[in-house]
């Protein structure tokens, strides 16, 4: 019956809540996966949005630097080294010449003007009379001279500093090394301008001599420093050499000369970097599909701008060829644009503003079009996140009501699942009760019937006989007794109708008639009591007959779990201001997990011995009551397998 009516509350919880739950639930999902869909959708319409804003003020800002820098060219070809480009974020501009860009160094005719000057015969006679004498006769006086005539005969800077050049490096080889160093200073102070056939500076040469000769580092690290801000039109043969002398400098120069090579080295660095990049992008020119732009006339092509990568990614567009000009390769620093573009307050929205430029193919952003082939814009996280879980009171509706809903099915489920688990639980107690009950009633009428038959059939003639049955029949009727006022103490517990009748009592007399009581069982079963009274022991306010009940209860739950054991001592003592009743057996003992749980009504400690004694499992509840009710206490001391202490704690009278 109960099993049938647990099955109908829980038919009826499902039918009832879950039900209805769970439809609110699929519909509250699948809404919210509606509303988040469109909130995709509307983040990927306001990325593209971005993304098209973004590409038309790139577009804009990058043809306006190709039309300034196309018309500056003529110009700046004539001041290369000196003058910067028009924009700060250009890092090349250069002509198309048979398909490939020509660099800025490769346009530079200083190289070929000193070759025209060093080449003119008087000039050129002297020097290679001198060069035959230093190397071919390895004779440095006669060498020496011979520079020195040709020194005098020059016509220009440039000879004077290549023929002192020369003289200052056959002093140097003859041993003369104050000469030599009072030379190379001279050509150290010429101008950047003046260069070899190579177009290398004769400074650097007369630099690379110092260090030799004299080590003046500080004259050298301060003229590097002077020259090194404008080397932009300078060839990598060029950057090259002056990065070996910094790094001569660096290693040998004192500590502040060092530092401030290790400072030009790092600004040198960044152009070398420059060069580098430039050359791989002369190299990678065809490839770049920038071919038809530099073929097609002005106007006939769409704005291209193909990013190059390297260690600075640029952008890389050419100009169509006009009546003035050919096709020009201009290059642009993709980041410095970009940045520009947020320092002008172009970008409001605060995504675009926080944007990322991306040349990787693989990376994932938005495509800037046709214009910028493989070029994209990347978001931030938080703005897309930001974007994609922006509130929105429909969909906080539908996830509140959803919890409330939740909130309550699993209370509810909560709820019954406790109340469920109660009953089977006390049905399962009830069930034992019951059946213990049972047991134990039938236990002491079966030896009292059989006792009163064998005496009405008058069998048991002898007197002695006689009497020890109708001792046993008294003592199983006191058994039964025992029995039933612990199953009506109980229920008057239960029911809040138990009341103990105080007044002083002297519990010694108690203890004792407890253990007469329970002389005869104990014998019966072979046990032996050994009874421990302290002498004038104050009385205390109790209930006489609940006392001794709880004492006969503790007797017999140590009777039945002494086990092999046949030992029981039963103690009266005074502890501060209490009177102490202990019953200590040597028995099974309880595990210490189960000692708070022995005092619950109906628990029996759950083991194979256990379920082998009869018991109804509320003997030590109706001992923790009386304890309670007489303001004390009960306390166990168990140990598995040695026994246990059962301590009824009981105010002394005045002290309560």
């Amino acid at each position: 019956m109960s099993s049938n009516s647990h099955r109908r509350q829980i038919l009826f919880f499902l039918a009832a809540v879950l039900l209805p739950c769970s439809v609110l639930v699929v519909l509250s999902v699948r809404m919210i996966g509606q509303e988040r869909e469109l909130a995709e959708k509307r983040l990927t319409d306001e990325k593209r949005r971005i993304a098209s804003d973004i590409r038309q003020q790139l577009l804009a800002r990058l043809e306006r630097i190709r039309f300034q820098e196309a018309g500056a060219l003529a110009a700046r070809e004539e001041r290369a080294r000196a003058a910067p480009y028009e924009n700060p974020s250009v890092v090349l501009v250069a002509r198309v010449e048979e398909g490939r860009p020509v660099l800025p160094w490769e346009s530079d005719s200083s190289g070929e003007k000193a070759r025209r000057l060093l080449d003119q015969a008087g000039f050129a006679e002297k020097v290679r009379q001198g060069e035959q004498q230093e190397f071919g006769k390895r004779d440095y006086a006669k060498a020496s001279a011979l520079y020195g005539q040709a020194l005098q005969a020059a016509g220009n800077s440039v000879q004077a500093a290549h023929a002192r050049l020369l003289l200052a490096r056959t002093l140097a080889k003859s041993g003369e090394k104050r000469e030599a160093t009072a030379h190379y200073r001279k050509i150290l102070a010429v101008g950047w301008d003046v260069t070899d056939e190579q177009g290398i500076p004769l400074s650097l040469y007369a630099a690379s001599g110092l260090l030799k000769t004299a080590a003046d580092h500080r004259a050298v690290q301060e003229r590097i420093q002077r020259e090194s801000r404008s080397l932009h039109g300078y060839s990598p043969t060029v950057a090259y050499l002056l990065r070996d002398i910094l790094l001569k400098l660096a290693d040998s120069a004192p500590a502040a000369i060092a530092a401030a090579a290790n400072d030009e080295l790092q600004t040198l660095g960044a152009h070398i970097r420059y060069v580098e990049q430039a050359l791989a992008l002369q190299r990678d020119f065809p490839n770049l599909g920038l071919g038809r732009a530099s073929t097609s006339p002005a106007g006939n092509a769409e704005p291209l701008w193909v990013p190059y990568d390297g260690e600075d990614p640029w952008l890389v567009s050419v100009a169509p060829p006009s009546n003035r000009l050919p096709a020009i390769v201009i290059a642009v620093r993709a980041e410095d644009v970009f940045e520009s573009l947020r320092n002008a307050e172009t970008l409001s929205n605060t995504s675009a503003s926080q944007a990322q430029l991306l040349s990787d193919p693989s990376a994932k952003g938005e495509a800037l079009g046709a214009n910028f082939p493989g070029l994209k814009v990347s978001f931030p996280e938080q703005d897309a996140s930001a974007l994609a879980k922006q509130w929105n009171p429909q969909r906080a509706f539908y996830l509140v009501t959803l919890l409330l809903v939740l909130s309550i099915t699993l209370f509810a489920a909560y709820l019954l699942w406790r109340d469920v688990r109660r009953e089977v639980r006390l049905a399962e107690m009830r069930s034992q009760f019951v059946s213990s009950v049972s047991h134990e009633l039938k236990t002491p009428l079966t030896a009292i019937r059989m006792f009163a038959e064998t005496l009405g059939m008058g069998r048991a003639t002898d007197p002695k006989t006689q009497a020890e049955y109708l001792e046993t029949i008294v003592n199983e009727t006191e058994r039964l007794t025992r029995l039933l006022n612990n199953v009506l103490d109980f229920s008057k517990i239960e029911q809040g109708k138990k009341i103990y009748r105080l007044e002083p009592t002297c519990l010694a007399e108690v203890a004792q008639a407890a253990a007469r009581t329970m002389q005869y069982p104990l014998a019966q079963q072979g046990f032996r009591l050994r009874v421990d009274i302290e002498d004038a022991l104050p009385t205390v306010r109790a209930d006489p007959d609940a006392i001794e009940q709880a004492i006969l209860n503790l007797l017999t739950n140590a009777m039945k779990y002494s086990g092999e054991s046949r030992e029981i001592d039963l103690k009266l003592q005074r502890h501060d201001r209490h009177a102490v009743i202990q019953v200590t057996d040597k028995g099974v003992g309880v595990p210490p997990a189960e000692q708070s749980r022995i005092f619950e009504k109906f628990y029996r400690v759950p083991s194979a011995e256990n379920q082998r004694v009869p018991g109804t499992g509320l003997g030590l509840t109706l001992v923790q009551h009386i304890a309670r009710a007489h303001g004390g206490r009960v306390e166990v001391q168990s140990e598995p397998g040695k026994g246990s202490t059962f301590s009824v704690h009981l105010p002394l009278e005045g002290t309560a």
